[in-house]
C-alpha cells in the first residue's frame, strides 16, 4: 500500500483565528520545501515582542498557538520569513 503526503504548491501563513483573541491565537503556514522558517510577533512600535520560530522545518502544512497572556490589550504584527517568501498580518489581543 502506497502512502502520500500532501505538499503545498506555495508558501502561506493563513489568517489567525480567533483574531481578535484572548489570550490564544492559532497560526497555520505550510511550506512547499524544507526551509529555515522565522515566524516572529512585532508591536505597534515594531520591536521584536516574541521569537515563535526560528528554525529549519520540513514541507507540509503547519500549526502552532500563540498564547499572549504576559502581554496587553491592542494591535501586534505577526511576520513569516521563509526563503523569499515575507508574509505580516495583524492581530487583535482584546482583554
Amino acid at each position: 500500500m502506497a502512502s502520500s503526503v500532501i505538499v503545498p504548491a506555495t508558501y502561506a501563513l493563513e489568517s489567525a483565528y480567533p483574531n481578535p483573541f484572548n489570550p490564544v491565537t492559532t497560526l497555520n503556514f505550510s511550506l512547499p520545501e524544507s526551509q529555515e522558517v522565522m515566524l516572529q510577533v512585532y508591536n505597534l512600535q515594531g520591536r521584536v515582542i516574541e521569537t515563535l520560530i526560528n528554525s529549519n522545518m520540513e514541507s507540509g502544512y503547519h500549526t502552532l498557538q500563540w498564547n499572549a497572556d504576559r502581554f496587553g490589550s491592542g494591535m501586534y504584527f505577526v511576520k513569516m520569513h521563509a526563503g523569499n517568501y515575507i508574509s505580516t498580518q495583524k492581530l487583535m489581543l482584546v482583554k
